[in-house]
């Protein structure tokens, strides 16, 4: 075996003894992370049934809904706006409602008397303030 080669052996392990003796005498036993931002980051996706609803029907909307820490949104719902008269038709709120870092599933249920194109999306209300998630997607009621 050549003297370097010897010697790069030999050195590899002293490099992990050194690492090893930095980290158990500085007493750093965890990485350190960023702390999580002050306002927490909501996700949701939507889905609609039945896509194509006929006025007077029955519309559910299943949310799936997780955040990136606990947290207790004061009130969430699906908003809902007709199009062509900018006319509110939200779905009823759920309030004080808890979610967390898994997936849930929140049903929301409701009917449209007025034919026409509406346009839905997500939204929660922490402190006084909604926050609107996207994508804004669009059905049409017959």
């Amino acid at each position: 075996m050549s003297r370097s080669r010897f010697l790069l052996l030999l050195g590899v392990p002293a490099l992990v003894v050194v690492l090893v003796l930095a980290v158990l005498l500085t007493g750093e036993r965890d990485v350190p992370v960023a702390d999580l931002p002050p306002t927490p980051t909501v996700v949701a996706t939507l889905s609609l049934e039945p896509r194509l609803p006929e006025a007077g029907d029955e519309v559910v909307v299943r949310a799936s809904v997780a955040a990136d820490r606990p947290i207790t949104l004061r009130a969430l719902t699906v908003q809902v706006v007709q199009r062509s008269t900018n006319t509110s038709h939200d779905f009823p709120e759920v309030r004080d409602h808890a979610i967390g870092t898994t997936t849930q599933e929140i049903t929301f249920r409701r009917s449209f008397d007025a034919p026409g194109r509406y346009t839905y999306y997500l939204a929660y209300q922490v402190d006084d303030d909604w926050v609107r998630l996207k994508p804004w997607e669009t059905f049409t009621v017959r």
